[in-house]
């Protein structure tokens, strides 16, 4: 995966740049938001977002979890969650896209 893949994604899920003033652009010209911004995505519905490097594999993994709720490793579902990416903006811009798509889903 690299960071165009992830913007591919975060648009996908419905996301667009007006919906912040802190965005970073690819070299193509498309706009995403800062890891700041996106950090503070996650707490405004809850989450708790932990990007943390890996020197071993080099790659960046996000995580995230319900506030007040201990990470439960690689399970997904009830708001618990985990994207790798080469970087820490790759990562947390493909965490915000998971988000935004699994909130859109309809639930029967």
């Amino acid at each position: 995966m690299n960071l165009e893949y992830a913007v591919d994604r975060l648009y996908e899920a419905g996301w667009q740049p007006w919906q912040t003033t802190e965005l970073e652009t690819l070299p193509d010209g498309r706009a995403f938001p800062t890891v700041a911004v996106i950090q503070g995505e996650f707490s405004r519905v809850g989450l708790k977002l932990v990007i943390e490097h890996n020197p071993k594999f080099n790659c960046y993994r996000a995580t995230w979890s319900p506030i007040g709720k201990a990470r439960t490793g690689d399970k997904g579902g009830d708001g618990h969650g985990t994207v790798v990416g080469a970087c820490q903006r790759e990562a947390a811009v493909y965490a915000l896209a998971q988000v935004l798509a699994a909130q859109s889903v309809p639930t029967a």
